[in-house]
């Protein structure tokens, strides 16, 4: 089963979903992507190691203390042809940051998760717990 997760930045929500999707089934992996990967300046950040963000401290914290790094995975921007042959599209971006032609697309699938940028390390492990507990579910 081809399964892709989408969140807005491809930094955390989708690629601790992916993380956490491989261990269980690597025999088929999932990817993931993001509808915004993007500076505030509008600079792509399309194949960037997450290790160069400096403002996710408590990402990194909390992977860590389950023996993953997320420091050397790297950021990828989605873009429509990537959605043909998926099985399942799991998107966790906020409503407003998803282009119509994912919101309209039949495999998607959306799960409201709270986005842990910013949050402390506290609330990142439950975030992280909760898309375990998602991806589990699958």
């Amino acid at each position: 089963m081809k399964t892709m997760f989408v969140c807005r930045g491809n930094v955390a929500r989708s690629q601790i979903a992916e993380i956490f999707y491989n261990e269980l089934h690597p025999e088929n992996p999932a990817i993931s992507t993001g509808t915004n990967v993007f500076t505030k300046e509008g600079v792509s950040q399309d194949g960037t190691r997450l290790e160069i963000l400096n403002n996710s401290a408590e990402l990194f914290e909390s992977m860590d203390e389950i023996g993953i790094d997320l420091r050397p995975y790297a950021r990828t921007q989605l873009h429509p042809e990537m959605l043909e042959g998926m099985d399942q599209i799991i998107v966790m971006a906020e409503p407003e940051t998803i282009p119509e032609w994912l919101l309209t697309h039949p495999k998607m699938v959306y799960w409201e998760v709270e986005d842990p940028k910013g949050k402390t390390l506290v609330r990142t492990r439950e975030i992280r717990d909760q898309i375990r507990g998602l991806v589990k579910g699958l």
